[in-house]
C-alpha cells in the first residue's frame, strides 16, 4: 500500500474514488497533516465513500452517517479509516468495538499488512479502516443477534479477540497461494469473511463459496458478496456427489472434523480440483480432554499429524508445507502466544493447536490419472492464441506439470519436496524428460553422490533428444536448460572438456525459435567458455567467443522487437525484465572484453569475473523488487528472492573489521539472516539483532533480538547495518560514538 507524505497513513482508498472524505472543516485541517488538499474531499452523496478522520472524530462522523438515507446505505459501499493521533483516549479493542457497535466490520485488508505472530491484545496501529455494513434487513447484521449464535457461527470480522484472529489469519495466508486467474472453491465458509478476504486479491478470477447452512449462506451473500464472489448452500456429506467445474484452488478450514465422513471432501477434490491445483486445509490438533475426545458437540472426529498426513496420501497428494498454528484463550493450550510456524513435513507430533496443509495432486498416483486428461488451460493466459513460450499446452507432453514443478511464485516452494515428486516423476516413466532432469539437477550441489549419475542422464537424454523427429516447442527449452546446467555442473567439477561440448550444445540450439530471453542461457554460456579459454590460457580464443556472445545480444534484441511489434509483451509481460538479463550477460562479456584489451593478467581477470557475477546490475534490481513485492509467509521463499551480491558485499566489509569480537546485526529480516550465516560459516560470532520494533525476551535465528535504545555502545563496538535505504542515516550518531559501522549506502 502506498504512503502519504509523511510515510505514516495509506495514500489511496479503499473505494474507486482517487480521495478520502472528510465531513467537514475541523477534520479536514486534522488530516491536513499528512495528505495534500487534493486527497481531501466533501462527501459525494452519489457513490461510495471512504471517510477519513481521527479517533476524537468519530462520534461526529457516526451522528453525519445517521442523515444519509437508508436506501443510499443500502446500495453504496462506505469506509472509514481512524488515524492514530497523540488524542486519542480509546485502545485498539475499544475503537474496533466502537465500530462494530456501530454497524461495521474491520476491512479484510487490514489482514493483508497485520503480522499475527506479532500481535498483542494492546496492539495500536497508525490506522485501522473499517467497512460499513449494508443494511439489508438480515437479522444477523444486527451484533446483538450475532453474538447470540456465537456458539454455531461467528463473523470473525466483527470480534476483537485473539480466537478470531486466529480463524482470519488462516484466510489471509491462504490467499497468498492464489495465482493469476484462479477460481477458488471455499468449504464450510461459514458466514463468509474469510472468503470475502480472498475474494479481494486481484490475482482471482472469481470464488464460490459453500456451507450447509442456508441462513449463513443468506447472510454472506448481502454482506460479503459481489461479482467475484458468490456463496451457496450445500451439505458437506454431498460434497462427493457435486459437480462443478475444476478449480484451481481448494480451501477447508476446520471442516473435516465437523462431518461425519469426512472421505466426502478428499472425493470432492478428486472431482473438483485440476492436476495442478492446490488444497489448503485446517483441522484442530488433538483437542481432546480427559476422556480422549473432543469436547465440542460439533466435532465429530480428532486428528493428529500421522493421521491427516495419511489422509492426504490416501487421495494422492503430495504435501507441500505443514505449519503448526496457536492462540491464547483455548481450552487446550491457554496461555500459548499467537504462533503460525512452519515445519517439515517429515516430523513427528508436534504439539500445537490447529495443524494447516498445503498440499498438490500427485500425477504419478492411480486416483490422478483420469483427471489429467481433462481439457488443459492455464488461467494465468486465457487468450486464443499464445506465443509459443507460454503455450504449454503445445509445448509439454503433460502441461500440468508446469504450475506445479516450474512456474516461480506458483510452483512447489519447498526444494527438498520438489526434488521428491520429481524422482517420483522421473521413476514413473513421465515423459518432459529434459524438464525434470533439470529441475532434479538444480536440487543436486557439486558434492552430491548422485551428481555423477545426473550427469549420465542428462547427456543420455540429449542425445536422444537430438535424434527425436517429433519435437515439442518446448524441447528447445528444456535442451537449452538442462545442457547449460549440466555445463555448469562439470565446469564446477574441473571437467573443462566435457563441460565445452556442453555449452556448445547450448550454442548450438536456435535459443530465439523458443524465446528471445532464452539467448540469457546462450550468453551466460559464452561468458563460461571464455573463462575455461583463459584458463587454458587462450587469450585470442577467449576474445573470439566474447564477441559471439555480443552478437547474440545484438540478434536476441531484434527478435525481441519483433515479439514487441506483434504485441507478444501484452501477453508476456515478463518479457521486458527478462531481456534486462540478457543485457546484464552482456555486461559481463563485455568486462572481460574491455579487460583482455588493456593487456591485465589472465589471473587477475579470472579473479574479477567471479566478483562480476555476483554483483549484476539488473539482476540485483530485479531480486530486490521481487523481495519488496513478496507476500510470502515462508522464509523458504522469501530467500529465493534476497540479493546474493548485497549479502556478500556486507560480509566482505564486515571480514575487513579491525575488531570483529561482539558484532550486532541491525535488522531481523531475510538479509540479516543471511550475514549472520555467511559470517558463522567463517567463524566471526554474532552477538545478536537490532530491531526497533523488538519485543522484550524476542529471538531471531536463535540469538537476542534488542532495540536500538538497549543497545550499549560501550560493549559492542562493531554493527553490520543490513538496510537498503535507510543504513547511512542510521550509522550515522552510532558512528559518532565510536561504533565501526558496516553497511552499503
Amino acid at each position: 500500500m502506498k504512503l502519504s507524505a509523511d510515510h505514516s497513513l495509506p495514500m489511496a482508498p479503499y473505494t474507486d474514488a482517487p480521495v478520502f472524505s472528510v465531513f467537514n472543516e475541523h477534520v479536514k485541517a486534522c488530516m491536513a497533516k499528512h495528505y495534500s488538499p487534493v486527497m481531501l474531499a466533501n462527501p459525494n452523496a452519489q457513490g461510495d465513500q471512504h471517510f477519513l478522520c481521527e479517533q476524537q472524530h468519530v462520534a461526529d462522523l457516526f451522528g453525519y452517517l445517521e442523515t444519509l438515507t437508508g436506501q443510499w446505505q443500502a446500495q453504496h459501499e462506505l469506509y472509514v479509516t481512524v488515524a492514530k493521533s497523540a488524542n486519542d483516549q480509546l485502545g485498539q479493542q475499544a475503537l474496533e468495538n466502537l465500530f462494530y457497535q456501530a454497524g461495521f466490520h474491520l476491512d479484510a485488508r487490514e489482514w493483508l499488512q497485520r503480522d499475527y505472530a506479532g500481535l498483542q491484545d494492546n496492539r495500536a496501529f497508525d490506522t485501522t479502516t473499517f467497512r460499513r455494513i449494508k443494511k439489508t434487513g438480515h437479522p444477523l447484521c444486527t451484533l446483538n443477534n450475532l453474538l447470540a449464535e456465537r456458539d454455531l457461527h461467528m463473523d470473525m470480522l466483527r470480534e476483537f479477540s485473539c480466537r478470531s484472529d486466529a480463524h482470519v489469519f488462516r484466510y489471509a495466508f491462504a490467499q497468498h497461494f492464489i495465482r493469476p486467474g484462479d477460481r477458488l472453491l471455499d468449504c464450510a465458509c461459514g458466514l463468509g469473511y474469510g472468503s470475502y478476504l480472498m475474494s479481494l486479491n486481484d490475482r482471482l478470477n472469481n470464488i464460490t463459496a459453500v456451507d450447509i447452512c442456508s441462513e449463513s449462506v443468506s447472510y454472506a451473500n448481502q454482506v460479503y458478496g459481489h461479482g467475484k464472489l458468490h456463496y451457496e448452500t450445500l451439505d458437506i456429506d454431498c460434497y462427493a456427489d457435486t459437480q462443478f467445474e475444476p478449480f484451481d484452488l481448494i480451501t477447508s478450514f476446520e471442516t473435516i472434523e465437523h462431518v461425519k465422513d469426512y472421505h466426502s471432501f478428499f472425493k470432492l477434490c478428486l472431482r473438483s480440483l485440476k492436476p495442478d491445483g492446490r488444497v489448503i486445509a485446517s483441522v484442530p490438533y488433538m483437542w481432546v480432554d480427559e476422556t480422549g475426545k473432543d469436547p465440542n458437540p460439533y466435532h465429530f472426529h480428532e486428528f493428529d499429524w500421522k493421521k491427516f498426513a495419511a489422509l492426504f496420501a490416501e487421495y494422492g497428494f503430495v504435501i507441500e508445507a505443514r505449519y503448526h498454528q496457536t492462540a491464547p484463550g483455548g481450552f487446550k493450550l491457554t496461555s500459548t502466544p499467537r504462533r503460525f510456524d512452519k515445519s517439515s513435513v517429515d516430523a513427528g507430533e508436534i504439539e500445537t493447536e490447529w495443524l494447516v496443509v498445503v498440499a498438490t495432486p500427485d500425477l504419478t498416483h492411480p486416483l490422478w490419472q483420469s483427471q489429467q486428461s481433462l481439457a488443459y488451460s492455464n488461467p494465468q493466459y486465457p487468450q486464443a492464441s499464445l506465443p509459443a513460450y507460454v503455450d504449454f499446452d503445445a509445448g509439454y507432453h503433460n502441461p500440468w506439470l508446469h504450475r506445479q514443478l516450474v512456474q516461480v511464485g506458483q510452483r512447489i516452494e519447498d526444494a527438498d519436496i520438489r526434488r521428491r515428486y520429481v524422482e517420483s516423476l522421473l521413476a514413473s516413466g513421465a515423459k518432459d524428460h529434459c524438464l525434470l532432469l533439470t529441475i532434479q539437477g538444480y536440487s543436486l550441489d557439486a558434492n552430491s553422490t548422485k551428481i555423477n549419475a545426473w550427469l549420465d542422464s542428462a547427456e543420455t537424454a540429449l542425445d536422444q533428444f537430438e535424434s527425436d523427429t517429433e519435437r515439442h516447442p518446448f524441447a528447445i527449452r528444456w535442451l537449452v536448460s538442462l545442457a547449460y546446467l549440466s555445463a555448469i555442473k562439470c565446469y564446477e567439477q574441473g571437467d573443462f572438456l566435457r563441460a565445452k561440448g556442453l555449452f556448445q550444445r547450448v550454442l548450438d540450439a536456435n535459443c530465439s525459435a523458443f524465446c528471445p530471453v532464452l539467448n540469457v542461457k546462450a550468453v551466460e554460456a559464452c561468458f563460461a567458455l571464455a573463462k575455461i579459454a583463459l584458463y587454458e590460457d587462450q587469450r585470442e580464443q577467449a576474445a573470439a567467443i566474447l564477441n559471439t556472445g555480443k552478437h547474440l545480444v545484438f540478434e536476441a534484441t531484434a527478435v525481441f522487437k519483433q515479439a514487441v511489434e506483434q504485441q507478444q509483451d501484452q501477453i508476456g509481460e515478463f518479457l521486458w525484465s527478462e531481456m534486462a538479463e540478457l543485457f546484464d550477460a552482456g555486461a559481463l562479456l563485455n568486462k572481460m572484453a574491455i579487460a583482455l584489451s588493456h593487456n591485465q593478467s589472465t589471473s587477475h581477470i579470472l579473479r574479477q569475473a567471479a566478483e562480476w557475477e555476483q554483483n549484476k546490475r539488473f539482476g540485483l534490481f530485479n531480486l530486490v523488487e521481487k523481495y519488496r513485492k513478496s507476500s510470502d509467509l515462508t522464509v523458504q521463499a522469501d530467500m529465493q528472492l534476497v540479493a546474493q551480491s548485497f549479502v556478500n558485499k556486507l560480509v566482505a566489509k564486515a571480514m575487513n573489521l579491525a575488531r570483529r569480537d561482539n558484532i550486532h546485526i541491525w535488522g531481523t529480516g531475510v538479509v540479516a539472516q543471511k550475514v549472520g550465516e555467511a559470517l558463522a560459516k567463517k567463524g566471526v560470532k554474532v552477538s545478536g539483532f537490532i530491531d526497533s520494533q523488538a519485543r522484550a525476551g524476542q529471538q531471531f535465528a536463535g540469538l537476542p533480538v534488542i532495540t536500538p535504545a538497549d543497545f550499549d555502545t560501550d560493549s559492542a563496538a562493531q554493527v553490520i547495518l543490513t538496510s537498503v535505504g535507510s543504513s547511512a542515516q542510521l550509522a550515522e550518531p552510532l558512528e559518532e560514538q565510536g561504533v565501526a559501522c558496516v553497511y552499503l549506502a
